[in-house]
Protein backbone atom coordinates (compact mmCIF):
# COMPACT_ATOMS: atom_id res chain seq x y z
CA UNK A 1 0.00 0.00 0.00
CA UNK A 2 1.48 3.40 -0.99
CA UNK A 3 1.84 6.44 1.16
CA UNK A 4 -1.45 8.22 1.72
CA UNK A 5 0.10 11.25 0.05
CA UNK A 6 1.07 9.43 -3.16
CA UNK A 7 -0.70 11.21 -6.05
CA UNK A 8 -0.03 8.52 -8.68
CA UNK A 9 -3.15 6.32 -8.90
CA UNK A 10 -1.17 3.52 -10.56
CA UNK A 11 0.64 2.94 -7.27
CA UNK A 12 -2.59 2.06 -5.51
CA UNK A 13 -3.16 -1.36 -7.05
CA UNK A 14 -4.01 -4.10 -4.56
CA UNK A 15 -2.72 -7.69 -4.85
CA UNK A 16 -6.09 -8.95 -6.05
CA UNK A 17 -6.09 -6.27 -8.79
CA UNK A 18 -2.82 -7.62 -10.14
CA UNK A 19 -4.09 -11.18 -9.87
CA UNK A 20 -7.23 -10.31 -11.83
CA UNK A 21 -5.64 -8.22 -14.59
CA UNK A 22 -2.19 -9.77 -14.79
CA UNK A 23 1.36 -8.67 -14.17
CA UNK A 24 1.25 -6.73 -17.46
CA UNK A 25 -0.44 -3.84 -15.71
CA UNK A 26 2.80 -3.24 -13.80
CA UNK A 27 4.82 -2.85 -17.03
CA UNK A 28 5.60 0.89 -17.15
CA UNK A 29 6.38 1.00 -20.87
CA UNK A 30 3.27 -0.95 -21.86
CA UNK A 31 1.18 1.27 -19.60
CA UNK A 32 2.73 4.39 -21.13
CA UNK A 33 2.01 3.13 -24.65
CA UNK A 34 -1.70 2.58 -24.03
CA UNK A 35 -2.22 5.73 -21.99
CA UNK A 36 -0.58 7.86 -24.66
CA UNK A 37 -2.67 6.13 -27.34
CA UNK A 38 -5.80 7.03 -25.38
CA UNK A 39 -4.73 10.64 -24.93
CA UNK A 40 -3.54 11.48 -28.46
CA UNK A 41 -5.24 9.19 -30.98
CA UNK A 42 -8.78 10.58 -30.85
CA UNK A 43 -8.64 13.68 -33.05
CA UNK A 44 -10.42 12.27 -36.14
CA UNK A 45 -13.14 10.76 -33.94
CA UNK A 46 -13.70 14.04 -32.12
CA UNK A 47 -13.50 16.38 -35.10
CA UNK A 48 -15.44 14.32 -37.64
CA UNK A 49 -17.97 12.61 -35.37
CA UNK A 50 -18.41 14.38 -32.06
CA UNK A 51 -17.97 17.92 -33.42
CA UNK A 52 -19.83 17.36 -36.71
CA UNK A 53 -22.67 19.69 -35.68
CA UNK A 54 -20.21 22.50 -34.89
CA UNK A 55 -17.56 22.41 -37.63
CA UNK A 56 -19.69 24.04 -40.37
CA UNK A 57 -19.86 27.14 -38.17
CA UNK A 58 -16.09 26.96 -37.75
CA UNK A 59 -15.40 26.83 -41.49
CA UNK A 60 -17.90 29.64 -42.11
CA UNK A 61 -15.66 31.93 -40.04
CA UNK A 62 -13.00 31.67 -42.78
CA UNK A 63 -15.37 33.22 -45.34
CA UNK A 64 -13.79 31.17 -48.12
CA UNK A 65 -14.61 31.83 -51.77
CA UNK A 66 -14.28 29.68 -54.90
CA UNK A 67 -10.77 30.07 -56.28
CA UNK A 68 -9.15 31.10 -52.98
CA UNK A 69 -5.58 30.22 -52.10
CA UNK A 70 -5.48 28.81 -48.57
CA UNK A 71 -2.68 27.81 -46.20
CA UNK A 72 -3.64 25.16 -43.66
CA UNK A 73 -1.41 24.13 -40.75
CA UNK A 74 -2.80 21.40 -38.54
CA UNK A 75 -2.76 17.93 -37.06
CA UNK A 76 -4.31 15.12 -39.10
CA UNK A 77 -5.51 17.43 -41.86
CA UNK A 78 -6.85 14.65 -44.04
CA UNK A 79 -8.00 12.31 -41.26
CA UNK A 80 -9.85 15.09 -39.41
CA UNK A 81 -11.57 16.29 -42.59
CA UNK A 82 -9.87 19.71 -42.66
CA UNK A 83 -8.52 19.30 -46.21
CA UNK A 84 -11.81 18.01 -47.56
CA UNK A 85 -13.96 20.75 -46.06
CA UNK A 86 -11.70 23.57 -47.24
CA UNK A 87 -11.49 22.13 -50.78
CA UNK A 88 -15.29 21.96 -50.92
CA UNK A 89 -15.42 25.69 -50.32
CA UNK A 90 -12.65 26.84 -52.66
CA UNK A 91 -13.55 24.48 -55.49
CA UNK A 92 -11.31 23.06 -58.23
CA UNK A 93 -10.00 26.51 -59.15
CA UNK A 94 -8.77 27.08 -55.60
CA UNK A 95 -5.40 26.07 -54.13
CA UNK A 96 -4.79 24.49 -50.74
CA UNK A 97 -1.34 24.17 -49.22
CA UNK A 98 -1.80 21.68 -46.38
CA UNK A 99 0.98 21.31 -43.79
CA UNK A 100 0.36 18.37 -41.45
CA UNK A 101 2.26 18.62 -38.16
CA UNK A 102 0.74 15.59 -36.40
CA UNK A 103 3.80 13.38 -36.15
CA UNK A 104 6.09 16.25 -35.20
CA UNK A 105 3.60 17.32 -32.54
CA UNK A 106 3.45 13.82 -31.07
CA UNK A 107 7.22 13.53 -31.00
CA UNK A 108 7.71 16.99 -29.48
CA UNK A 109 5.04 16.42 -26.84
CA UNK A 110 6.47 13.05 -25.92
CA UNK A 111 9.89 14.45 -25.05
CA UNK A 112 8.48 16.52 -22.15
CA UNK A 113 11.16 19.15 -22.89
CA UNK A 114 10.02 22.66 -21.97
CA UNK A 115 10.63 25.65 -24.22
CA UNK A 116 11.82 29.11 -23.17
CA UNK A 117 8.35 29.88 -21.81
CA UNK A 118 8.00 26.61 -19.91
CA UNK A 119 5.69 25.00 -22.44
CA UNK A 120 5.97 21.40 -23.65
CA UNK A 121 5.58 20.23 -27.25
CA UNK A 122 6.33 23.48 -29.07
CA UNK A 123 8.73 24.57 -31.78
CA UNK A 124 9.31 27.57 -34.05
CA UNK A 125 6.83 27.53 -36.93
CA UNK A 126 8.63 28.08 -40.23
CA UNK A 127 6.09 27.20 -42.89
CA UNK A 128 5.78 30.52 -44.73
CA UNK A 129 9.26 31.95 -45.32
CA UNK A 130 9.18 30.78 -48.96
CA UNK A 131 6.01 32.75 -49.74
CA UNK A 132 5.74 36.39 -50.73
CA UNK A 133 3.56 38.92 -48.92
CA UNK A 134 -0.11 38.35 -49.70
CA UNK A 135 0.45 34.99 -51.39
CA UNK A 136 -2.61 33.43 -49.73
CA UNK A 137 -6.13 34.66 -49.34
CA UNK A 138 -6.77 32.95 -46.01
CA UNK A 139 -4.85 31.03 -43.37
CA UNK A 140 -6.22 28.33 -41.07
CA UNK A 141 -4.43 26.74 -38.12
CA UNK A 142 -6.61 23.80 -37.14
CA UNK A 143 -5.41 21.76 -34.18
CA UNK A 144 -2.05 23.51 -34.25
CA UNK A 145 -2.43 26.46 -31.88
CA UNK A 146 -0.61 24.83 -28.99
CA UNK A 147 2.56 23.81 -30.80
CA UNK A 148 4.19 27.06 -31.91
CA UNK A 149 6.54 28.53 -29.33
CA UNK A 150 5.64 32.19 -29.91
CA UNK A 151 2.32 33.47 -31.24
CA UNK A 152 3.55 37.06 -31.47
CA UNK A 153 6.16 35.92 -34.00
CA UNK A 154 4.00 33.29 -35.71
CA UNK A 155 0.98 35.57 -35.92
CA UNK A 156 2.94 38.31 -37.70
CA UNK A 157 4.35 35.83 -40.18
CA UNK A 158 1.05 34.15 -40.99
CA UNK A 159 -0.71 37.48 -41.45
CA UNK A 160 2.14 38.65 -43.69
CA UNK A 161 1.39 36.02 -46.34
CA UNK A 162 -2.35 36.85 -46.40
CA UNK A 163 -4.31 39.35 -48.46
CA UNK A 164 -5.76 42.34 -46.62
CA UNK A 165 -9.42 42.06 -45.77
CA UNK A 166 -9.31 38.28 -45.49
CA UNK A 167 -9.64 36.01 -42.46
CA UNK A 168 -7.19 34.01 -40.37
CA UNK A 169 -8.77 31.28 -38.24
CA UNK A 170 -7.25 29.32 -35.36
CA UNK A 171 -9.07 26.35 -33.83
CA UNK A 172 -8.11 23.74 -31.26
CA UNK A 173 -9.59 20.93 -29.23
CA UNK A 174 -7.81 22.09 -26.11
CA UNK A 175 -6.54 20.42 -22.99
CA UNK A 176 -6.06 23.32 -20.66
CA UNK A 177 -6.95 24.76 -17.26
CA UNK A 178 -10.69 24.41 -17.92
CA UNK A 179 -10.24 20.69 -18.57
CA UNK A 180 -8.66 20.23 -15.17
CA UNK A 181 -11.32 22.37 -13.48
CA UNK A 182 -14.12 20.32 -15.01
CA UNK A 183 -12.47 17.06 -13.95
CA UNK A 184 -12.09 18.32 -10.40
CA UNK A 185 -15.86 18.57 -10.09
CA UNK A 186 -16.16 14.77 -10.05
CA UNK A 187 -13.81 12.27 -8.37
CA UNK A 188 -14.27 9.70 -11.13
CA UNK A 189 -13.33 12.18 -13.84
CA UNK A 190 -10.35 13.41 -11.85
CA UNK A 191 -9.21 9.83 -11.19
CA UNK A 192 -9.48 8.86 -14.87
CA UNK A 193 -7.59 11.99 -15.91
CA UNK A 194 -4.85 11.44 -13.31
CA UNK A 195 -4.52 7.81 -14.31
CA UNK A 196 -4.12 8.60 -18.01
CA UNK A 197 -1.58 11.35 -17.44
CA UNK A 198 0.50 9.57 -14.81
CA UNK A 199 0.41 6.44 -16.95
CA UNK A 200 1.69 8.39 -19.96
CA UNK A 201 4.61 9.80 -17.98
CA UNK A 202 3.05 13.15 -17.09
CA UNK A 203 1.20 14.55 -14.11
CA UNK A 204 -1.75 16.26 -15.81
CA UNK A 205 -2.94 18.79 -18.42
CA UNK A 206 -0.47 21.24 -16.90
CA UNK A 207 2.20 19.33 -18.84
CA UNK A 208 0.54 20.23 -22.16
CA UNK A 209 1.21 23.50 -23.97
CA UNK A 210 -1.74 25.90 -23.89
CA UNK A 211 -2.36 29.37 -25.37
CA UNK A 212 -5.50 31.02 -24.06
CA UNK A 213 -7.88 33.16 -26.14
CA UNK A 214 -6.60 36.18 -24.22
CA UNK A 215 -3.02 35.40 -25.24
CA UNK A 216 -4.06 35.07 -28.88
CA UNK A 217 -5.96 38.36 -28.77
CA UNK A 218 -2.81 40.03 -27.44
CA UNK A 219 -0.58 38.38 -30.06
CA UNK A 220 -2.76 39.54 -32.97
CA UNK A 221 -3.38 43.03 -31.61
CA UNK A 222 -2.64 45.51 -34.40
CA UNK A 223 -2.55 42.77 -37.04
CA UNK A 224 -6.26 42.07 -37.49
CA UNK A 225 -9.56 43.87 -37.05
CA UNK A 226 -12.74 42.52 -35.52
CA UNK A 227 -11.02 39.66 -33.68
CA UNK A 228 -13.31 37.12 -32.10
CA UNK A 229 -13.18 34.06 -29.89
CA UNK A 230 -15.62 31.25 -29.30
CA UNK A 231 -15.61 28.13 -27.11
CA UNK A 232 -17.73 25.04 -27.69
CA UNK A 233 -17.36 21.79 -25.73
CA UNK A 234 -13.59 22.02 -25.45
CA UNK A 235 -13.01 23.56 -28.89
CA UNK A 236 -11.63 27.10 -28.82
CA UNK A 237 -11.69 29.39 -31.88
CA UNK A 238 -9.91 32.62 -32.66
CA UNK A 239 -10.37 34.60 -35.87
CA UNK A 240 -9.69 38.04 -37.28
CA UNK A 241 -9.57 39.97 -40.55
CA UNK A 242 -6.20 41.22 -41.77
CA UNK A 243 -5.88 45.00 -41.68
Amino acid sequence: MPSEFNANPWDWFLPHDIKRFGEEILDLEERKRWCRATLICGLPYMWRYKAAAFTPQMYDKLELKPGDKVLLIGEGNEACGFDEEIRKRIGPQGELISVDIMEKARTASGTLVRDKNGRIGTWRYDYTSQYADGHFDCVAVLQGIQHTDDWHETGRELVRVMNSGRVILLAELVIGPKTRTIAQQDLHLEYWMDKLYYGSGRTGPEDVSYFSPEELLAAFDGLVRDPGTLAWRGIELFWGTKL
